[in-house]
């Protein structure tokens, strides 16, 4: 069974004066607090003994010297003493000793002290080792809370990205928590756009970010890190390849964040083709009501001028009946054919009218069509304000 360390410090007459306590423990002993401090510099100790019991009356003075060093920082220190004065053990105690033993107790007891106060001290090392451990993944739990809130944030602020520009910077913003340098690269359907966090593009990381883009999620080469999700790609230059933690940390965040990059892009690309959609229906739409004025112009021209060219006819022949010499039943049968052209006419003229009505309501349906792509758009930009307002009031409660 191995023995427990003691640094042994005896003042006065000299000599091994506790043979019980040499058997149960492993004693260095020193004459002087000189030595003391410097065995307690270059080797471990869990308690140091400071015999006074050969000196009277006890001087202190000793102990203060010692405990004032800071080499002895937490280690434990006990006074074997030659008076039992309630004077000298609070004058000990208020100096830091650990334990005051008087002359009456006995060497069993001294030994079986010494042994608590070194038991203390191995409890009070481990608890400081488990209080370091707890601190440390405390202050863990709060970097990776703060990651998360900037990725709730990040995530939420998206939704407010018109362009590409815009989501790029709050990307870059958001990844400063980070403290990492990247590359960028965003691939719409209308543009590839390469950024770094001054707003800038580097042609060849945008060049290696393009050609890397179907190389897998995750592409690692010395310090430097590829991820690739849908049309988005980002370089890290600097990963903290010595630390496993926060290298894993990085990877997990930056991939969130261009998971929330690419399904802003895509929701940008259905906008634009909407509204290309939009336009193209407007113009389409224009150009049939163009086209339908234009017929129904036509229309009512070419009528007019049938009813005008058959009155035109029916007077004529009104107006030559007399000059034919015809008889009255003659006269009456052509009189009668002219006014039965004259009525026919009307007739159908009436019924273009009615044409040009149902020309009128399709037209007026195409423009209410138009008006309602326009409050579609309304009612999009409504829901966004309405859900931005709504996220601002209730806010992102993270501890």
């Amino acid at each position: 069974m191995n023995k427990e360390q003691v640094l042994f410090y005896q003042a006065g007459a000299r000599g091994d004066r506790h043979p019980l306590m040499s058997e149960r423990f492993d004693i260095t002993c020193v004459f002087t607090p000189e030595d003391l401090l410097s065995l307690a510099r270059e080797l471990t100790y869990k308690v140091v003994v400071c015999d006074l019991s050969n000196t009277y009356p006890v001087d202190l003075s000793a102990c203060e010297h010692l405990l004032g060093d800071e080499v002895m920082g937490d280690l434990p220190l006990v006074v074997l003493s030659s008076s039992n004065e309630l004077s000298d053990k609070l004058a000990a105690f208020e100096l830091g000793v650990s334990d005051y033993l008087g002359p009456d107790v006995s060497m069993e007891e001294i030994c079986a002290r010494i042994s608590k106060t070194i038991f203390h001290q191995v409890a009070s090392e481990q608890l400081k080792d488990r209080l370091e451990s707890a601190n440390e993944t405390a202050f863990t739990v709060m970097s990776d809370n703060s990651d998360l809130g900037s990725n709730i944030q990040f995530l939420l602020g998206v939704n407010h990205c018109d362009n590409l520009d815009q989501l790029g910077q709050l990307f870059f913003r958001t990844l400063g928590n980070y403290k990492v340098t990247c590359s960028l690269q965003m691939r719409s359907l209308y543009e590839i756009k390469d950024m770094e966090a001054n707003g800038m593009a580097k042609d060849l990381e945008s060049q290696l970010l393009f050609q890397m883009k179907d190389g897998g999620r995750y592409i690692d080469f010395g310090r430097r890190t590829v991820v690739n999700y849908g049309q988005v790609s980002l370089l890290i230059r600097d990963m903290p390849v010595d630390d496993d933690r926060r290298y894993g940390a990085i990877k997990d965040n930056t991939f969130a964040l261009i998971q929330g990059v690419d399904a802003r892009l895509k929701a940008l690309d259905e906008h634009h083709k909407l509204l290309e959609e939009k336009r193209a229906l407007q113009k389409m739409s224009q150009d049939v009501k163009t086209v339908m004025t234009n017929i129904d112009e036509s229309y009512q021209d070419v009528m007019r001028h049938i009813v005008n060219t058959v009155e035109d006819l029916a007077d004529k022949i009104h107006r030559r009946i007399p000059a034919l010499a015809l008889s009255e039943e003659q006269e009456s049968f052509f009189e009668e054919i002219a006014d039965h052209c004259v009525a026919e006419t009307n007739k159908i003229f009436n019924q273009g009218l009615q044409v040009d009505e149902v020309f009128q309501r399709l037209s007026d349906n195409m423009d209410r069509a138009l008006e309602s792509l326009d409050d579609i758009d309304e009612l999009v930009e409504a829901g966004a304000a309405a859900a931005e307002i709504e996220t601002s009031g209730d806010g992102v409660e993270l501890f």
